[in-house]
């Protein structure tokens, strides 16, 4: 089993990861491409949603524990799921106290800013490194009205998310031209030989510095060897078209706080991505910005509705918006459970995670985390309570430990875990 909860000396063992309506036709297993790692029993999904100023802790959590609670104002879009979704309380990470940057910790449970690289690999990207390059892509990342940063990879680099649905489309489905091809095919040839002459270089000093310099050579090493995985993993898919899909490219926002358009294109997005098995892990969320969000009922800022003093109007607005996001979860996790697959449904193949890095934006507070987690094959649970005997919050990446388990990683731990969290 792989552990992952002492970053410095698990660094090396974190290394070892490097090694709208229907679609037509799903991507067949390609003979080129080697036997899928999971070719034995159901593809595994991650889809980990992110909302960056968290959500009022008064409107979302249920008040009671019971089998038959009662969902809350925002989580009553879920009211047609239920049995299919856990919502839990008090949990969180444990060592994060740095307000609205705890965003970019979300999906790691380490302080980005005092880790060294490598050290706050995040869950996705953990997931991402298990599947490689046996899907186009090992990961796909969106977020709208801002970036959420939370996924890191293993050499510490973060992860670029697309901010547009339309140009996610293009980069997902959309073939290049037959020059667009050649000149791509030239430049990663470009590439990969670069890298090849900085690696004999690099190999060449590698006994002749100290321990402190050959630690930051290693890193150097790691990170080149990410950029040439990355390389030939776009290269085996070059030659190979991309899935057409029924996708309405022509939707017009108004611009990009047209949440009411833009976030079902999005989500439509990441369903026809699952269904095309152009990717098995994918972060989507909604960012920290100030601008006022095109729904009905909203007429202030988004973060200062966060920061609402209990002021009636500006709460009553910030559960608007809250809502709008646990209705996207909803229909997005509804259309999985909708799709038949081998196993069942989609959604028993598909984890699907909403959450935040932050508990109550209005006492910039990293405690008390908003999360669900519906589908994936999970036993779910309702409503639970993950404070423990010693009146102690759960580590978050308790649960992030049983995902990667579920997703059929090898690990027992991951990044401070004290364990795996019960959902059998």
């Amino acid at each position: 089993m792989k552990h992952f909860s002492e970053p410095h000396s698990e660094r090396r063992t974190r290394r070892s990861f490097l090694k709208a309506a229907g679609v037509t036709i799903a991507l067949p297993v390609f003979e080129s491409l080697g036997a899928p790692s999971n070719a034995v029993g159901a593809k595994k999904r991650m889809v980990c949603i992110s909302s960056a100023l968290g959500m009022n802790p008064e409107s979302f959590f249920p008040k009671s524990f019971e089998p038959g609670f009662e969902l809350s104002p925002v989580l009553s879009p879920l009211s047609d799921l239920r049995g299919d979704f856990t919502v839990f309380s008090h949990m969180d990470h444990p060592g994060i106290y740095t307000k609205h940057g705890a965003m970019n910790s979300f999906l790691s449970g380490v302080d980005a800013k005092k880790a060294a690289p490598g050290e706050n690999l995040s869950v996705d990207q953990l997931a991402a490194s298990h599947i490689g390059y046996e899907t186009r892509f090992p990961s796909v990342h969106i977020s709208l009205g801002g970036n959420q940063g939370a996924s890191w990879t293993a050499s510490g680099i973060k992860v670029r998310e697309e901010n547009d649905p339309l140009d996610l489309f293009q980069k997902l489905f959309v073939n290049d031209s037959a020059a667009a091809k050649k000149a791509r095919q030239l430049e990663l040839d470009q590439q990969g030989s670069v890298l090849d002459l900085v690696r004999v270089q690099a190999k060449r000093i590698e006994k002749k510095v100290n321990a402190p310099d050959r630690e930051k050579l290693d890193e150097y090493l790691t990170a080149i060897r990410e950029a040439e995985e990355r390389i030939q993993g776009i290269q085996r898919w070059q030659s190979i078209p991309r899935p057409e899909v029924d996708f309405d490219d022509k939707a017009n926002a108004h611009g990009n706080m047209d949440y009411a358009t833009l976030s079902p294109l999005m989500f439509d997005l990441l369903f026809l991505a699952i269904q095309s098995d152009t990717s098995r892990v994918f972060t989507a969320g909604f960012g920290m910005h100030n601008h006022v969000i095109e729904l009905d009922g909203v007429t202030t800022g988004y973060h200062g509705l966060t920061h609402h003093g209990r002021l009636e109007e500006r709460m009553k607005q910030l559960q608007i918006i809250e809502k709008f996001y646990i209705e996207q979860m909803a229909r997005f996790v509804s259309r999985l459970k909708d799709s038949p697959s081998d196993s069942g449904s989609m959604l028993d193949e598909t984890m699907v995670f909403f959450g935040s890095g932050l508990g109550d934006a209005s006492r910039h507070s990293n405690r008390n985390l908003p999360l669900v987690l519906a589908g994936g094959g999970f036993k779910h649970k309702g409503h639970v309570d993950a404070m423990k005997a010693n009146q102690q919050q759960t580590p978050l990446n308790n649960l992030y430990t049983t995902m990667l388990q579920k997703f059929g990683v090898e690990i027992d731990r991951f990044n401070g875990a004290t364990g795996a969290f019960d959902l059998s």
